[in-house]
């Protein structure tokens, strides 16, 4: 099957989408050819058979300039794609439909936001499928979802190293959807020996005032000195997951991808998101209410229980969420039209 792929970015160093470089080169090992256009482009290393186009959002480009990119990019290579598969971004499949139905090529949607408003609705008419890695995948029932669990990098993702048993750690744009006040209230309520590291940032302007909000709550519970906040770069997400000692995850929307991530990493995590609570072991599920004290529970555990936790989380995300198996489903589901 030759593919084409609709992606927000291809940029391997992106600090919140480098991960779908991955995806992009799962795709490759089974595709003949992959056609990878992405809104913005930077930084990529792809196998041979692997052609990236970008709609020029990195060189400040406008919307109007971008579609009329897209369209033409439809047109002038639809000899060289089968199928087209797009992740995360409803806009692309209406955009596209009408120039994809004339030339009768499927269009596919990967999304897993709990959110979403009439273009997604749009885009699930227009779609012959949308794939989500869990049930919270979409915000409304649809006939055409079809629930197939993430994609997790678990060779590059994997246990190693020496762990500081007084670091926390999460991971994640800082929004409030993330629910980060929760994980520095848990912070808050354990001694001062133990430091919590976000690896995220902003995006938007509400974003800011979030963080504002969250640094304001730091100043106010005397945490400064014992909480860090920044982005880091994709490569270096492995060994912070190996290193600290809890995943702190409040997160709602979806089942969260770094989740996934730490977990594969064995280390321990606790989680108040919904769409976690049927995945992970009893002893790593929280409410709000019960999250500091089970981040706690768990800071506690001796060596051995831990160690026999992480195995489980990792075996949980190998089993049900590997990049290896999702491709496989996802180019499986996507051959049977093309």
């Amino acid at each position: 099957m030759k593919l084409l792929v609709v992606a927000q970015r291809v940029d391997s160093r992106d600090p919140i989408l480098g991960f779908f470089h991955a995806w992009l080169a799962a795709f490759a090992e089974r595709c003949e050819t992959v056609l990878a256009v992405g809104q913005a482009v930077g930084a990529h290393d792809l196998p041979a058979n692997v052609s990236v186009r970008s709609l020029g959002k990195e060189r400040g480009w406008g919307r109007f300039t971008q579609v009329i990119r897209y369209w033409r990019l439809l047109r002038k290579l639809r000899g060289e794609y089968d199928a087209v598969f797009v992740h995360m971004s409803p806009v692309w499949v209406v955009l596209g439909f009408p120039l994809l139905f004339l030339l009768r090529k499927p269009v596919y949607l990967w999304y897993e936001v709990r959110r979403g408003g009439r273009v997604l609705r749009w885009a699930v008419r227009c779609a012959r499928c949308v794939f989500s890695a869990t049930p919270y995948g979409l915000p409304f029932r649809s006939p055409k979802n079809l629930v197939v669990g993430h994609g997790i990098d678990v060779d590059r993702f994997r246990p190693g190293g020496d762990r500081d048993p007084r670091l926390l750690c999460a991971v994640g744009r800082i929004t409030r959807i993330k629910n980060l006040e929760q994980c520095l209230r848990a912070l808050a309520d354990l001694p001062p020996s133990y430091r919590l590291f976000l690896a995220g940032g902003t995006v938007t302007r509400d974003d800011e005032r979030y963080r504002e909000e969250l640094q304001a709550f730091l100043r106010k519970r005397r945490l400064e000195e014992r909480v860090v906040m920044r982005w880091i770069a994709p490569e270096e997400l492995p060994a912070v997951l190996r290193q600290c000692s809890l995943f702190l995850h409040g997160g709602g929307g979806g089942l969260d991808k770094a989740l996934l991530e730490a977990m594969a990493c064995a280390c321990p995590v606790v989680s108040s998101s919904a769409a976690a609570q049927e995945l992970l072991p009893a002893s790593c599920r929280a409410t709000t209410e019960t999250f500091s004290a089970r981040a706690a529970a768990l800071l506690s555990l001796p060596d051995a229980d831990r160690e026999e936790l992480g195995r489980r989380l990792r075996g949980i995300v190998v089993s049900s969420h590997g990049l290896p198996s999702l491709a496989d489903r996802l180019v499986a589901e996507m051959e049977k039209a093309s």
